[in-house]
């Protein structure tokens, strides 16, 4: 018969597969045998001179030096991952260290790194109009602890990863355009972006991002950045992150980066960012306030995001402006929520199985919103997850929930208050939960353009018809995605 063989070289140098086919395995004086090559008895045949490996094809080394054979099967058994190194003829590459942030921290972003263009290098034989560029993000793992790596010996858990972008012209501060991608709870994901060479004044502004905490981890909570292009590239780190709030904001609702793409493993591949309504307040033809949900769930992105959006200019036309007040109910499991006062408690509804995850319900009261900022975030916390509905109703001033010991009891009346100068509105104490304008739209009268948030927004790539043929399985395909439909028509009610 056939036997599959894969040869393996451990990375730390040491530390090999002992089973089947290993070094001094005596399974190879049956395959020699059935090759031709005959083995004295009791002797290992050393295939390290020239002739044997013409001969066979086969190298064994008889040290422990990290590389040996392994059969296919034993393979799937004790290998639960395998990662593909996909680098550039010529590869261009750096590394740089970034941490997580407090546990307790508003500001989900420690660092940030500018990214753009060059003129041709010296030794370029060939310049291409684009440049090909990966950004990766790195967690730790434990392996070479057994090897003597010092820096190694925690049970490393990965945490909830995320990359912003955000592109600007020249020394401008503003961001024309916002994209991103978020991994969920993977320890490495990846985004792809193409750089026009003739956009030179272009700038990419990475910020990884965080909105959970990790488990286990080094004093410093470190994590890699790297980054890997077909060409030369300027990367540096930035003194300072951007200001969050704004990045977040024109994430959820505006311009997207027709350039960066996620290309790679299919658990990257699917669609995030689709918006849709939970809860509107009107006076008359106009909305006060909507609360928006972003979904990036797709491609175990395993994150949500929940959106207050105020008609500024319906709200603060008078002379006094009354607050919001009103509670949210996120049911879940496998899931954490961050609000601007840090993880938020939950209260289990339905107790899973053994070895399941329990469905959870986050019951969140807000007080004298009166400004458009994001309200809270949903991000996977284990293996088993899945987002469940959310619903919003209106409270009194007195309401009572797990944020209400931070608010004032009685609203009152008060004065008009500039759109930078409301509850929220310090960037350094509520991070990426500051109150900022609302987002501008062109096209309707009112200061955003919440037509179509019922919608997804629309992908950069068009999208392929859905096609069902007529087979035995039509049937049960129709009404999976007509269920589908339904359940999620249901969530957002």
């Amino acid at each position: 018969g056939i036997v599959r063989l894969l040869r393996i070289r451990n990375p730390h140098g040491r530390g090999e597969w002992q089973g089947n086919f290993s070094d001094k395995s005596p399974i190879w004086k049956q395959l020699l045998k059935s090759m031709g090559d005959q083995e004295p008895d009791g002797a290992v045949v050393d295939l390290t001179d020239q002739a044997a490996k013409k001969d066979s094809g086969l190298e064994r080394t008889m040290r422990n030096d990290g590389t040996f054979w392994i059969d296919y099967d034993s393979f799937l058994q004790a290998f639960h991952n395998v990662d593909v190194v996909f680098a550039f003829k010529g590869n261009h590459a750096k590394s740089f260290g970034s941490t997580f942030p407090h546990k307790k921290s508003t500001h989900r972003t420690t660092r940030a790194f500018e990214l753009s263009v060059i003129g041709r290098q010296p030794g370029e034989t060939a310049v291409s109009d684009t440049v090909e560029v990966y950004v990766s993000i790195i967690q730790k793992t434990k392996r070479g602890a057994r090897h003597g790596r010092s820096d190694r010996m925690k049970s490393y858990k990965p945490c909830d990863t995320g990359i912003l972008v955000g592109t600007r012209n020249g020394n401008s501060l503003d961001f024309d355009a916002v994209d991103g991608r978020f991994f969920g709870l993977t320890r490495n994901g990846h985004i792809r972006i193409m750089l026009e060479r003739r956009e030179s004044d272009k700038r990419y502004v990475l910020m990884p991002i965080s909105f959970g905490h990790p488990a286990a981890t080094d004093e410093e909570r470190s994590f890699v950045v790297r980054v890997v292009a077909n060409s030369p590239l300027m990367v540096r780190e930035m003194p300072k992150c951007p200001p969050l709030q704004h990045v977040i904001q024109e994430f959820c609702f505006g311009q997207k980066i027709r350039q960066l793409s996620t290309a790679g493993t299919s658990r990257h591949i699917g669609k995030q960012g689709a918006r849709s309504t939970v809860f509107e307040e009107k006076d008359g033809n106009s909305f006060l306030f909507k609360i928006i949900r972003i979904d990036c769930l797709g491609g175990e992105g395993g994150t949500v995001l929940l959106y207050l959006v105020v008609n500024d200019r319906r709200v603060l036309k008078s002379d006094v402006s009354t607050p919001f007040y009103f509670t949210v109910d996120i049911n879940c499991k496998g899931m954490l929520c961050r609000t601007v006062q840090g993880l938020e408690e939950s209260e289990i509804t339905t107790k899973g199985k053994m070895f399941e995850a329990s469905w959870r319900r986050f019951t969140l009261v807000f007080k004298n919103e009166d400004r458009s900022r994001l309200l809270c975030c949903c991000v996977q916390s284990g293996v088993q997850y899945q987002m469940g509905s959310i619903k919003v109703r209106k409270t009194s001033a007195l309401g009572k929930g797990p944020i209400s010991k931070f608010v004032v009891a009685s609203p009152g009346k008060r004065k008009r208050l500039d759109c930078e100068h409301g509850r929220y509105s310090d960037y350094e104490e509520n991070g990426i939960f500051a109150s900022t304008e609302s987002p501008r739209g062109g096209a309707v009268s009112d200061c955003v353009n919440l037509l179509d948030f019922s919608q997804p927004i629309e992908s950069n790539r068009p999208q392929q018809p859905i096609v069902i043929d007529g087979g035995p399985n039509a049937t049960l395909e129709a009404a999976i995605r007509a269920s589908q439909k339904d359940a999620y028509a249901n969530e957002i009610e």
